[in-house]
């Protein structure tokens, strides 16, 4: 076991990666080039419609951090978009509107089952975002609809309500090789 302090002031000077779960250390897994290039999109997309406005994307070097009683954990979302955050923290954000998670044959189980139930307990997150890296396949949950996921695929519209985005799924996956 090992206390938030020691791991916050480990992942400033460590090599690889970790989230942290209640006093462990769990290694972040490597991303294939097509997962790479899907997050680059969106982030290009967020960053686009985000300039001038009030909120700030984050790519996965910033960690959120969810504390509730007896749990606290430290994840590197792909994407996360804070408005109007203060900034608490130099290294982490508490308050997301925003979390999308490019999901990986590696990662997918835990993301949804673990870091996403994790994800919708923070108060000011808006919307969930995960998206499948093999085809044009999104799900979106909302607090206002209780999480329940929207379905996403092919030649859909990604809407994101919490920052007024609207995204085709062409625009993010158009061109991307099968595999990459």
């Amino acid at each position: 076991m090992i206390s938030v302090a020691a791991y916050l002031e480990n992942e400033k000077v460590a090599d690889l990666r970790s989230e942290y779960v209640n006093g462990r250390c769990l290694p972040v897994v490597g991303a294939s080039r097509r997962h790479d290039q899907i997050c680059m999109r969106l982030a290009q997309l967020l960053a686009d419609h985000l300039n001038g406005s009030a909120c700030r994307l984050f790519r996965p070097t910033v960690k959120v951090h969810l504390q509730g009683p007896a749990d606290e954990r430290f994840y590197y979302p792909d994407l996360q978009v804070a408005c109007g955050e203060a900034a608490e923290h130099p290294d982490y954000l508490d308050s997301p509107s925003l979390i999308i998670e490019v999901l990986s044959a590696a990662s997918a189980r835990r993301d949804r089952d673990e870091k996403a139930p994790a994800y919708c307990r923070i108060a000011a997150l808006d919307e969930l975002v995960l998206v499948a890296p093999d085809a044009p396949h999104i799900e979106v949950r909302r607090r206002r609809d209780h999480w329940a996921p929207e379905i996403l695929v092919d030649t859909g519209t990604l809407e994101l309500i919490s920052i007024g985005a609207v995204i085709p799924l062409q625009q993010i996956f158009a061109g991307l090789a099968p595999g990459a």
